[in-house]
């Protein structure tokens, strides 16, 4: 069964793999909301305002990116490999 994400399984699932609390889950929501976080074009600057905004280290945000990275992609892929999936319903 494919399971798909809506924002608060994303806040979820990046507070499991992250161990960020809730509020520091959102406002990385926020962030990658602001911008287009899947091209690499983005990611320095998502990157310094997440040192920014969350007071963490540089490699523990390139972390928090890439793990974001990570959660949006594979479901955009399980969305290209069943594309009808939100019709079963």
């Amino acid at each position: 069964m494919v399971m798909v994400m809506n924002k608060t399984e994303f806040l979820n699932e990046l507070s499991k793999q992250t161990n960020l609390t809730e509020k520091e889950a959102l406002l990385v929501n926020d962030i990658l909301e602001k911008n287009f976080f899947i091209s690499k074009k983005n990611k320095d600057k998502i990157i310094s305002e997440l040192v920014i905004k969350l007071d963490i280290s540089l490699n523990k945000a390139t972390e928090i990116y890439n793990i974001s990275k990570k959660i949006v992609s594979n479901e955009i892929m399980n969305k290209l490999k069943h594309p009808f999936k939100d019709q079963d319903s």
